[in-house]
């Protein structure tokens, strides 16, 4: 495990999730921080620490989407309060999550939190956003 994934572990901690303890590769498009599967659903973490272009970890599961056709995707997006990345490219995480939850309705959601925050309230609606994923297909 990476040095930052371990000193991100308090964070993943914080979720409602129990995250593998490696990053998850997916292929050529770069690794995702923290990942579990359960219920189906492929639930990714990225912790943007120092991170100057956070959107491209959005991005980057827009093509693991298309080779997956079968795979729901929650991911969740936590950004260090003291992050330095340009307000412009954490305004591109918000529309590209946006943009894929338009383009794969049925199988991904998104969810941007800044960190320290209370979790208990972000928890809520990540939550919700899984079990909206997670009954997709249920309602006959």
């Amino acid at each position: 495990m990476k040095k930052t994934t371990e000193e991100n572990i308090p964070i993943a901690k914080q979720l409602p999730f129990k995250f593998e303890t490696e990053e998850l590769w997916l292929g050529g498009w770069g690794d995702v921080d923290f990942y579990c599967k359960q219920d189906n659903i492929l639930v990714l973490l990225e912790v943007e620490k120092g991170q100057k272009h956070p959107n491209t970890n959005v991005l980057k599961v827009w093509p693991f989407l298309e080779k997956y056709p079968q795979q729901k995707v929650l991911l969740i997006q936590v950004i260090w309060s003291d992050n330095k990345a340009p307000k412009n490219r954490l305004n591109l995480c918000d529309f590209t999550g946006k943009k894929l939850e338009e383009l794969f309705p049925t199988r991904f959601r998104y969810y941007k939190c800044y960190w320290p925050s209370d979790f208990q309230q972000h928890n809520k609606i990540i939550n919700q956003k899984f079990s909206e994923l997670k009954n997709i297909g249920k309602e006959f």
